[in-house]
Parts: structure tokens; sequence; C-alpha cells
């Protein structure tokens, strides 16, 4: 079986509680603190024995280890603090018959439960069925088997592995072995030597083990928990997009509303068309607002066309949401599965880009992104070469661009196409445009500008030199606006 597998497998709980039993029972926790994110340490001690437990949170796994040799970090933070836990003894050890999940029980009837499988990521201080305190921010104890063994129990038929065990389990703690040149773990078969124990077969493979191999761990765990984050987030904009496609009626009437007083010959007075009930197509006195800079034919033909599109909407979006819920689903119960590649397989199909280690590819983008107050978006080069991919590949011929008079900067994009932007619009993104310059310390900075297809690049010239054709200008105050 894969050593790694194991020491973090119910096989390897069962061990732990094995090799604890005699060396910390009767014992006294000391301390309880963290030095680093996502682990517990539990300083043990005894009249005549030491130890030092530790719970380590590993993607979406757990690692438990122990040591004899220790120092306590002097840069800590003392947990638990509340349980007086220098004052407890440890009573006992039990395993969870059918989850991974190991409990100290204490000498005033408080418990320590370390929580090891996707559910239940956590250490858990409590009292009864309350939980009185966590290691890491938790909502509540998850709903645990209320069925635990001590060391002298038997074993659970069949065992609670999720995968099978190539040996006998009950010999285990007989000794253990590790192939390090396959990393699988099995009995030892030479009786005459001493085989290991579950904290040094951990040791062991933690050495073993290449620093890479645990980045591909919580890499695949960390990308899947973005993925089901922004796909939950895409799921609620689709259901609002969902459900104001389905006011498409209401617009209808407000259509048929316009189309009668264009009939009637009944003008639009403050920006509102007002029909009573004779005249309403409801049969009810009703009031329509309007664009009072556009003709009434031109709102009747708006309204039509948002009509058509949420119609198409109404019927794209009502075949998307349960595939999105679906999909949302079946992540849920990979991660739960622990199955790396199966996991990683099903992101590839759902059009998710994965390096090697699992981690989600990031294509960079020669620029960074801003809206304007109009809502059109506003780029800005990242590099000199940013700056001529962005300006001569990115921009369209209508779109205007921005750039510090005279002074080394980015180029600024405004993405507005064949529309003319609003004198907001020009603003920002010239303001931009002084922010990520050199300039931007000097407090008043020009800004020249212009259409992209009034910009020229000279042959064989330096990357971000451009030629401007038809220039304007804006002077842009720095002094009272914080550097986006």
């Amino acid at each position: 079986m894969d050593a790694k597998t194991f020491i973090q497998s119910w096989a390897g709980l069962w061990l732990w509680m094995q090799y604890l039993t005699p060396r910390i029972v009767g014992s006294r926790i000391q301390t309880a603190y963290t030095y680093r994110k996502g682990r517990l340490d539990l300083e043990i001690r005894s009249e005549h024995d030491s130890l030092l437990l530790s719970w380590e949170k590993q993607g979406n796994r757990v690692l438990l280890s122990a040591s004899d040799r220790f120092s306590t970090p002097k840069k800590k933070v003392l947990v638990f603090t509340t349980l007086a836990l220098g004052e407890l003894t440890i009573k006992g050890i039990s395993l969870n018959a059918a989850d991974r999940a190991l409990k100290l029980s204490l000498s005033n009837g408080l418990e320590l439960i370390f929580g090891a499988y996707p559910q239940a990521l956590n250490v858990y201080a409590q009292s009864g069925e309350d939980t009185l305190e966590t290691f890491l921010k938790s909502t509540g104890q998850p709903g645990f088997d209320p069925e635990w063994i001590g060391p002298d129990n038997d074993l659970p038929d069949p065992l609670p592995l999720g995968r099978g065990l190539p040996f006998d389990l009950a010999r285990a703690p007989e000794g253990l072995e590790l192939d390090e040149e396959n990393g699988t773990v099995g009995l030892k078969a030479d009786r005459e030597g001493s085989g290991l124990t579950i904290a040094e077969l951990t040791h062991a493979v933690q050495r073993q083990a290449p620093a890479k191999k645990q980045v591909n761990v919580q890499s695949i765990w960390k990308t899947a928990t973005n993925v089901k984050k922004r796909w939950k987030r895409k799921l609620g904009k689709v259901s609002e997009e969902l459900s104001a496609a389905e006011n498409w009626p209401e617009l209808e009437q407000q259509m048929q509303a316009l189309q009668l007083s264009q009939a009637f010959g009944i003008m639009p007075v403050h920006g509102r068309v007002s029909l009573s009930a004779e005249q309403s197509p409801t049969g009810k006195a009703v009031s329509v607002p309007v664009d009072a800079q556009l003709k009434l034919s031109e709102n009747i033909a708006l309204l039509a066309k948002r009509i058509r599109k949420n119609k198409e909407k109404l019927e794209t979006l009502t075949h998307i949401i349960p595939q999105i819920e679906s999909d949302i689903e079946t992540l849920l119960k990979l991660m739960e599965s622990e199955d790396e590649e199966q996991l990683k397989a099903f992101l590839v199909s759902k059009g998710e880009a994965l390096e090697r280690d699992g981690s989600q590819r990031v294509e960079r983008k020669p620029y960074k992104q801003y809206s304007s107050p109009g809502g059109y978006d506003i780029l800005v080069g990242r590099t000199s070469s940013d700056n001529d991919t962005l300006t001569f590949k990115i921009a369209a011929k209508n779109d205007w661009w921005f750039h510090a008079r005279q002074i080394r900067g980015s180029h600024v994009i405004l993405r507005c196409g064949k529309t003319e932007p609003e004198p907001a619009d020009i603003y920002r993104a010239a303001e931009l445009a002084a922010q990520n310059s050199k300039a931007k310390h000097s407090g008043i900075v020009v800004v020249q500008y212009c259409q992209r297809k009034h910009l020229s690049k000279p042959k064989g010239s330096s990357p971000g030199t451009v030629l401007v054709h038809q220039e304007q200008s804006i002077t842009v105050d720095l002094t009272d606006i914080e550097e986006s």
C-alpha cells in the first residue's frame, strides 16, 4: 500500500491509538500552541517522559506526527487556553469506528477530537455533545459516528479504509517496513529485526517525500475549492439573470402601452407616457417610463429588443442552471472521495486549465483592467512590450488611447468602440494614465489622448514608442487621488 496514503488513513490512526496509549495515558497536556498555519502542537509530559504530538492540515488531508526531541518555538500562539490544559490528565484514547477521528479523553470529562477527514479537518474541544472551542475557525462540530473503539476492542469488519489493505492490520503494531524505492508500506518481513512504529514510519515518509509532492496535494484541493466558489458565484449570477429575464411579459405590456399611446397621439410628459384604464391594454391605468431623448418609436424598438433578449435568455439559462448545479454536486463528491486523479480529470473536462501540480494555470494578460463611470473597460499596459501589444493588437481602431505627455508610463485604452465616451469616462482613463506614469508623484500631469486609429509606430522603434497624429490633451490633478 502507498505509504503516504497509509499514514493518513483510518488504519494509520488505529496504529496511532496503539502507539500513544502506553505513552501518554496518565500524562498531562502541558500546553497547546500553533506557530505555523494549520498546525497544532501539544506538549505532553509525565514524570518520566515527554512527547510533542502534532496535528497539521495539509490541503484536504491531515498529517499526525510525534517527536521525543523538541523545543518550544519562541514565536507561537497559545490555543485552547480556556481549558486549563496544564492541570488535566489524559485518561484514555479512542478511535471513531467509521470516520478518521482520534479522541483524547481528559480527566475533567472534556474531550479533544482530532478530525482527519474532509468534513472534519479540525481539532475540537468537546463537553458531551457541545463544542466548546475549535483549533481552526469552524461553525460547529460535524456529525461523528456515535461508535468509538479503544485499543483493546476488536477491529471493525470490514475496515473503514476506502481501499484495500494488503496485510493484516492486527499484526501491524509488531512493526512496519517502508519500501523507499516504491514508496509502499508493509509488515516487517524479518522478525529478528525491529520494525517501524507509526511515528517512525511517518517521519520516514516525510523525509522521503519530495517537496514538490506536498505542493501537488495542496494545489489540486486548493484549485478545487476555488473552482467550487467560482461555480457557486456563477450559479448565483445566472439565477439572478434568469429571474430578471422572466419579467418579459411586463415589458411586453409596457411596449403595447407605448404602441397604443403612439396610435392615440399621446405624448410623454416628464419622461413618462400615461394611459387611462380605457386606453390601457390591461384595462387599468398605466404609466410607462421612457427616454425623453428618444422618439416614441425608438423607445418601442428598445423595449422590443429587451423582450427578445429576455426570451432568449430565458430559454438558454433554464438549461444552464441544472448543469451548473450538477457540476457543483459532482465536484463536492470528488472532493470528499479524495481521488486526486479523478478530481483533476473532472476539472480538466470542464475546461479548467491546470498545471502539472494541480494548480490553476493563469494566462498572463498584458494589461490591468478597470471600469469607467459609464461602465466601459479601461485597460492599462504593464510593461513597454505590453504597451505595444495592448495598443496595436488588442485595441480597436475607434477605442481611445491615453498616455502621460513626454513622460514614461503605461499606455491606457478606453474600450468604447463606436460609442462616444462621456467626459467622466475620459477623465478616469486619463487619471489612470497619470497614476501609471513616472509623473505619478508630481501632482499635476498633462495626459495626451486620441483614438487608436490616429496612432502609428515607427519602424524599428523601441517597445512602447508611438506617433500621435491627432492629439488632444487633458490636465489631471492627482493631489487628492489615492493611487489605484
